[in-house]
């Protein structure tokens, strides 16, 4: 019985694209035993693993970990915004940024990283000055 939102959207995936646990595993060429202990909550994907099952399915992160509806369409030409989103989070990762900080990130935060790391190095500067001021005027 699956226990956490990722077993059961990856349950809820395989379904809706008719595939039988072996045949997905064989897609991914992955082992079945882990990634049945995967559907069923017994454990927790890692973050390449999680990227891996965006990628196949062409769904983003956020629904795959949260929930919310932003299927990627194939059919679309411009993925920059899904490649720069996958890029981000292999980036945090690199940064050994604890996963679990990773997926506590809101769309919001999201969206302000992935907007931030278009800026160029001067306008990021310019905004961590603006941020480490506000803080401080914040806390005081």
């Amino acid at each position: 019985m699956p226990q956490n939102r990722i077993s059961l959207k990856l349950l809820e995936l395989r379904q809706q694209h008719n595939l039988t646990q072996k045949q997905l595993c064989e897609n991914l060429n992955i082992s079945r035993s882990v990634y049945s202990y995967f559907e069923c909550g017994r454990r927790i994907p890692d973050i390449d693993t999680l990227l891996m099952f965006a990628e196949y399915y062409k769904v983003s992160l956020d629904e795959l970990v949260v929930g919310s509806s932003t299927e990627i369409d194939a059919s679309v030409k411009d993925t920059s915004a899904y490649d720069l989103g996958i890029s981000l989070v292999r980036h945090l990762q690199s940064k050994h940024i604890p996963i679990e900080n990773i997926m506590e990130l809101s769309k919001a935060d999201f969206d302000f990283l992935t907007d931030y790391k278009k800026l160029t190095a001067e306008n990021q500067a310019e905004l961590n000055y603006l941020m480490n001021y506000k803080i401080r005027k914040q806390s005081e």
